[in-house]
């Protein structure tokens, strides 16, 4: 069974941005809570404003009550209580009270005023809500993508949450229950009820009406939570379509990203795949991706690493064939002096073919000793210890040095007047700069002079060593640090294994520096730049 791909992870990773709609479901019911605070809040308001209005007004509760309007005991026949025209017709002779609470006819809410003897004073108002009141749900069909709500969302919305009804039915006479009982000791009071067919719940409110020191009555004001349950049900399907738009949204952008990023690992794959034949052999080089990101390094790094190890494969088959050029001309002065020797009788001649087997001898000796010096100079290296030293007088000693070592070569140092610290080795140093003289005079014209410039650039220690003569041949300045890589001529006197840049590289590299070879602006010789970095004061 394969592992889940990079698309499978991330929207494996994006599905916990399902969370996101249930947190706007908690949000929605968090605000449901305060809807309803407001509510209770509001019908508190309204029914001490009613009361404020009816204090210390004992004549309103003095008179017979309109005997219409029954007690809450008794109200049976009193069926259409919630229609407002029949509410009116029976608050015509409720005298000065229904005055009172004329104004509030056309609010969404119930107002009843009882005295102690719960018996009806006066009603007005309804519970069912205006015709008007239904304009906002016809707000849902204007909005963009109704079809899709009212067709998909819609059903889902209902499965959730509780909808409102407005064909209610509350015929029965209300029960206000321990409200009522402590409104009448007085003491506001409020709480919920439900309407006789329990289609509706109906918030209410309870304040007392005093005169003097005393209660003479209630006002009760009651309205449905069908309001606060359709604000509620509107701001969730507004918010949970928004949430899901934008989870839909991202889930497709993530999908879109991980199919492109699968699709460019791939590739990355196959390319990788196509560039080493079965046998192990680099057949062709990596396509190195432009782009900026962590993939597009990551691919530029493989073709990187896929260049030097093609470097490296083909040092390695070259190898073979530079080590028999330059060991077959030692062993075949051996072999011509031995033979020789042995057809001699001559004394004098047998003395001459043991000195040429002798040279050849010696020849070989160097060879294996330079093999050797590359491998015991990276050991050696790494065990090292750095110090502070001033590269300037390193390399004024060494100059000095190399007049004696060279007397037939001229030299031209540049140096700075001030010291150039540096954190490092000064033999390291040394053996570099040696290296470096010995390319510079071997490869110099005869009669001109070896340049060696020092100089302080910014932060960096940058020293150069020129000499005029032949060019080096295109593609070959990033190859000649490389180790067993040399431009000398195979008929040239003394054996070369390539190894001298690749020390100086080596030597660079421990200083924290770099290395680099090029033709001169003229075209009439080579430079060698060594850049190392200058040790902080």
């Amino acid at each position: 069974m394969s592992a889940p791909g990079i698309r499978g992870k991330l929207l494996a990773v994006a599905s916990v941005f399902l969370l996101v709609p249930w947190l706007g479901y908690e949000y929605i019911r968090e605000l449901e809570r305060f809807l309803r605070q407001a509510q209770d809040d509001s019908l508190v308001a309204t029914a001490q404003a009613v009361a404020t209005a009816l204090h210390d007004r004992p004549q309103l509760f003095g008179f017979a009550p309109d005997r219409s309007l029954g007690s809450l005991r008794d109200m049976l026949d009193t069926v259409a209580a919630n229609d407002a025209a029949s509410a009116a017709a029976h608050s015509e002779a409720t005298g000065e009270i229904q005055q009172i609470l004329r104004g509030l006819e056309r609010a969404t809410s119930r107002i009843w005023v009882i005295d102690r003897a719960q018996q009806v004073r006066a009603r007005t108002g309804s519970l069912r809500p205006r015709a008007d009141a239904e304009a906002g749900a016809a707000e849902l069909l204007e909005r963009p993508f109704a079809w899709l709500e009212a067709a998909v969302l819609s059903p889902l919305y209902r499965m959730i949450l509780r909808q409102p009804r407005d064909d209610f039915v509350d015929d029965a006479p209300p029960s206000y229950g321990r409200e009522l009982d402590t409104a009448l000791s007085g003491v506001l009071a409020r709480g919920t009820r439900a309407t006789t067919d329990g289609y509706a719940a109906v918030a209410f409110a309870v304040a007392p009406v005093w005169a003097g020191d005393k209660v003479q009555g209630v006002v009760v004001t009651e309205q449905t939570t069908n309001s606060v349950l359709r604000q509620r049900n509107l701001a969730f399907e507004r918010l949970f379509g928004l949430l899901l738009l934008v989870v839909l949204a991202g889930a497709v952008l993530l999908f879109v990203f991980a199919s492109r990023l699968g699709r460019r690992i791939r590739a990355l794959r196959d390319d990788a795949r196509a560039a080493v034949d079965a046998e192990g052999r680099i057949v062709q080089p990596l396509a190195s991706s432009a782009s900026g990101d962590e993939l597009g390094d990551l691919s530029r790094e493989f073709a990187a690493v896929l260049r030097r190890l093609a470097d490296y494969a083909h040092y390695r088959e070259h190898l073979a064939s530079r080590l028999s050029h330059e060991l077959r001309t030692p062993i075949a002065m051996i072999r011509s002096s031995l033979d020789n020797l042995q057809l001699s009788a001559n004394a004098a001649e047998a003395r001459v073919y043991v000195e040429r087997a002798h040279a050849g001898l010696l020849r070989l000796n160097f060879i294996f000793d330079a093999m050797s010096e590359a491998t015991r100079l990276e050991a050696a290296i790494a065990n090292t210890p750095r110090e502070r030293f001033d590269l300037r007088e390193v390399v004024a000693g060494c100059v000095e040095a190399y007049r004696t070592i060279y007397p037939a070569a001229r030299f031209a140092p540049a140096l700075p007047a001030a010291a150039v610290p540096v954190m490092g080795n000064p033999d390291l140093v040394a053996q570099m700069l040696d290296k470096l003289i010995a390319n510079a005079v071997d490869f110099a014209t005869p009669e001109t002079a070896i340049e060696v410039n020092l100089q302080v650039a910014g932060r960096h220690a940058v020293l150069r060593v020129a000499n005029k003569g032949a060019a080096l041949p295109e593609g070959m300045q990033a190859r000649l640090f490389d180790s067993m890589v040399s431009v000398r001529h195979a008929g040239s006197g003394s054996p070369h294994l390539g190894l001298g840049l690749y020390i100086v590289r080596l030597i660079a590299e421990y200083h924290q520096g770099t290395a680099r070879i090029a033709n001169r602006d003229d075209a009439a010789g080579t430079i060698v730049t060594i850049q190392l970095p200058v040790a902080e004061a």
